[in-house]
C-alpha cells in the first residue's frame, strides 16, 4: 500500500459516515496543517482532519535488500462546533457541564471511522494502524471548537528498488 492508498482509506471512510439525524451535516475530511481548522470559518462540522506533516521511518529492511516496512505516525483530529448557545443549554450555564457531553458524541463519532478504517485496512495483511494516546480538547487555539485527538501508527509495506540502468 502507498501513503497515497493511505490518506484515501481515511478519507473514504470520513466521507462514508452518515448522520442518524438528516438536518446534521456528513462528516467532512481534511488534509491539511494543524492549525487549518482555527481560522476556517467555511468549514462544515464535524470534520476529521489528516494532519499533513507525519514522521516516518524505515524498518525491517529484507535480505534482499527491497522489500520492507516504513512506518508512519501521524495525528488525526477530529473537531465539532461548541457555540455560545450550546454551552448553556444541556446544563444550566455551566459550559464546562455541558462540554463533556459534546465530546462524548464527538468521540463516538471517531471511534466508529476509526473502526471503518480498521475494517478497510484489515483486507491488507501486510499493513498495521494502531491507534495511539489522544485527547479531549475545549478551547484550544479555536473556542468555537471541541476536539478529539487520536494518534495513530500506520506500518505498510515498502518496495526499496533501485533507479532504472
Amino acid at each position: 500500500m502507498t501513503y497515497e492508498e493511505l490518506v484515501t482509506i481515511f478519507k473514504d471512510a470520513a466521507e462514508s459516515y452518515v448522520p442518524v439525524d438528516p438536518t446534521e451535516n456528513g462528516l467532512s475530511f481534511h488534509y491539511n496543517a494543524v492549525w487549518y481548522n482555527n481560522g476556517a470559518p467555511a468549514n462544515k462540522y464535524p470534520s476529521m482532519l489528516f494532519e499533513q506533516s507525519p514522521d516516518f521511518e524505515l524498518v525491517g529492511v529484507q535480505s534482499n535488500n527491497r522489500t520492507g516496512k516504513q512506518v508512519f505516525s501521524g495525528k488525526l483530529f477530529f473537531y465539532d462546533t461548541y457555540y455560545e448557545k450550546e454551552r448553556g443549554e444541556d446544563q444550566g450555564t455551566d459550559y464546562k457541564s455541558a462540554a463533556y457531553k459534546k465530546q462524548s458524541r464527538l468521540n463516538e463519532l471517531a471511534l466508529q471511522v476509526l473502526g471503518e478504517i480498521n475494517r478497510r485496512t484489515d483486507l491488507k495483511p501486510t499493513e498495521r494502524i494502531q491507534w495511539g494516546k489522544g485527547f479531549f480538547g475545549i478551547d484550544v487555539h479555536n473556542p468555537k471548537l471541541v476536539q478529539v485527538f487520536i494518534p495513530f501508527t500506520a506500518t505498510l509495506r515498502s518496495e526499496c528498488t533501485s533507479l532504472p540502468q
